[in-house]
C-alpha cells in the first residue's frame, strides 16, 4: 500500500514540474510503472474491484504528451478558466461600460506592463547581494528574525537544559576558534549570556522548475512553555530543515539527487554578544541527521536517524 501511495504521489509531483529533462521524464514513467505493478494489492484488500477509471488511464499519456507539447502547465484547463476573470470580467468592470472593448484592451495592456515591471524588480532584488547596512533592518536579506529576541540574556546552562542542546558549548567554542582565522582557543564561561530567537524566516526565491513564487519559510526552535491561568501549555517545537551546501543551486536533474543536501534539526537560534566580535548574522545550532543514503524497501523513502558524530 505504501508503494502504491508513494509512486502515485511521486508521479503527480513530477507532472507538476515546469521544466523537464530525460531524467525527470524517466523518473516520472518509473513512478507510474511502480503504481501499476503494486496496485493489485488494493484489489486484494477489497479497496476497489478494478481500476477501469478514465483518469487512471489518462496517466499513461502524460509522458508522451509532455514530450510532444511541453510541460503540463502549458495546457492545463485551469489557466484559461482563471484568465477569463482577469481578461474579461475585471477588465469590463474597470471600464465605464461604453465602448468597453477598446477600454478593456488598454486596461489589459497597462496591467501587463505593470506585471513585467514588477517581475523585473523582484528579480533584481533577489539577485542583489545583502550589504552590511541592510542587515540591521532585515531588508534585502535572505532571512529574517524578529526585531527583539524571544528571550534575552540566557545562560549556557539554561540553553543546554531547556533547548536540549547538549553539545552547544564545545560546538560554539570550535566555531569561534575557526571563524577568527587565528585558530586561537575560545573558552565560554558561565557569565556569558545569549539572546535567543524562537522563529527564523528563510526567503526562498522563485523556481522555474516547480513554478513556486518567492516565499518566506518559517523555522521554529522553542522549548515547552508552561501555560498560565486559562492559557494552555505550549509544547516544544524544534523543526527539521533541508540544508543545502553553500553555493548549491539545483537544476531540474539535480532535484532528483540528494548530493549536497543534509537534514538537520534546529535547536537554538541565537545572537552572539558584542564582546565576541562583529557577527552581524544570528547563528543557528543544529543537530545533524545521517546522510540520505538508505531507503526503506517498502515505501522507498529515505531512512535517517540522529547522527552520532558530533559534527554539529
Amino acid at each position: 500500500v505504501l508503494a502504491v501511495a508513494r509512486s502515485l504521489l511521486d508521479f503527480f509531483y513530477y507532472a507538476q514540474l515546469q521544466q523537464h529533462t530525460e531524467k525527470t521524464l524517466k523518473a516520472m514513467q518509473d513512478s507510474l510503472d511502480s503504481f501499476h505493478d503494486h496496485k493489485h494489492v488494493l484489489v486484494e484488500l477489497e479497496v476497489r474491484e478494478d481500476f477501469n477509471i478514465p483518469k487512471i488511464h489518462s496517466l499513461l499519456h502524460y509522458v508522451s504528451s509532455i514530450r510532444a507539447l511541453g510541460s503540463t502547465d502549458g495546457y492545463n484547463t485551469e489557466y484559461p478558466e482563471r484568465l477569463h476573470i482577469d481578461y474579461a470580467k475585471d477588465a469590463y468592470r474597470a471600464s465605464n461600460k461604453r465602448d468597453y472593448v477598446e477600454q478593456m484592451a488598454l486596461w489589459l495592456q497597462r496591467q501587463e506592463a505593470i506585471h513585467y515591471k514588477s517581475t523585473y524588480l523582484a528579480w533584481r532584488q533577489f539577485r542583489k547581494s545583502p550589504s552590511a547596512d541592510s542587515l540591521e533592518d532585515g531588508s534585502n536579506t535572505c532571512y529574517r528574525v524578529t526585531k527583539f529576541p524571544s528571550r534575552s540574556r540566557l545562560s549556557i546552562d539554561h540553553i543546554q537544559a531547556e533547548y536540549k542542546a547538549a553539545e552547544f558549548t564545545p560546538t560554539l567554542e570550535q566555531w569561534l576558534s575557526s571563524y577568527s582565522g587565528q585558530h586561537r582557543a575560545v573558552q565560554l564561561t558561565e557569565s556569558d549570556r545569549f539572546d535567543i530567537y524562537h522563529n527564523l524566516y528563510i526567503k526562498t526565491g522563485p523556481s522555474v522548475i516547480t513554478g513556486h513564487q518567492e516565499s518566506m519559510q518559517k523555522i521554529r526552535a522553542m522549548p515547552k512553555v508552561i501555560g498560565r491561568g486559562r492559557k494552555p501549555d505550549c509544547s516544544a517545537r524544534f523543526d527539521t530543515a533541508f540544508v543545502l551546501e553553500e553555493g548549491l543551486h539545483p537544476s531540474a536533474d539535480e532535484v532528483l539527487e540528494t548530493l549536497g543536501v543534509r537534514v538537520a534539526q534546529v535547536r537554538v537560534i541565537f545572537k552572539l554578544p558584542d564582546y565576541f566580535g562583529n557577527y552581524p548574522h544570528p547563528l543557528v545550532y543544529v543537530e545533524w541527521f545521517t546522510a540520505l543514503h538508505r531507503h526503506d524497501p517498502a515505501s522507498g523513502l529515505y531512512i535517517v536517524t540522529h547522527s552520532t558524530r558530533h559534527h554539529r
